[in-house]
């Protein structure tokens, strides 16, 4: 693909990122959605520089030197997407692909999936139901993806070298607190 290019902004200053009110300054690119799924591609998420140095801490918890954060969702008063509202924490996977595999088709009842890419490239699958057409995205290192509770979806490795790497974290709806899996 042309385009696979890992473009993702350079992080801001600590105080540029956190306004006079102390709120992050995020998430207001738009969301690609598409079938249902929420694609929010390393280019629409925000990178802080955050110091670590706390001197009024004792070591070793002062903290030294800085990292980048990315922000990739959030439902904090103020920066709110309201994506994740009524949902609690189900799991957290590893998910590591080879060259040429991907996992099968599933669907979670009552379970939201992020999935969020940590390292290579690959492909989602989707379709919101049985018998509905299937929507391909490119997934590539810092996408995020959030496939509703139900809806079909699979992944892959489609390249010829390198793994790919992702987190999966699974979001039960409260209202559906057995939510399968």
């Amino acid at each position: 693909m042309a385009d696979d290019h890992i473009w993702q902004p350079k992080p801001m200053a600590e105080a540029d990122f956190y306004g006079d009110d102390g709120m992050a300054r995020i998430n207001r690119a738009p969301l690609d959605v598409v079938s249902g799924v929420v694609y929010k591609r390393a280019a629409a998420t925000k990178s802080v520089t955050q110091a670590f140095c706390d001197p009024d801490t004792s070591q070793p918890w002062q903290g030294r030197g800085s990292a980048v954060v990315r922000w990739l969702f959030s439902e904090q008063p103020g920066t709110a997407e309201g994506l994740l509202t009524g949902r609690t924490f189900a799991f957290l996977q590893a998910l590591v692909l080879a060259p040429g595999t991907s996992t099968a088709e599933r669907a979670l009842s009552g379970v939201d999936v992020l999935l969020v890419v940590v390292a290579g490239d690959g492909r989602l699958y989707h379709r919101p139901a049985a018998g509905s057409a299937i929507v391909t995205r490119p997934l590539r290192e810092g996408d995020a993806v959030l496939v509703r509770a139900g809806e079909l979806y699979s992944v892959s490795n489609e390249g010829e070298e390198g793994e790919m790497r992702s987190m999966v974290l699974g979001l039960r709806d409260v209202g559906n607190p057995d939510g399968g899996m």
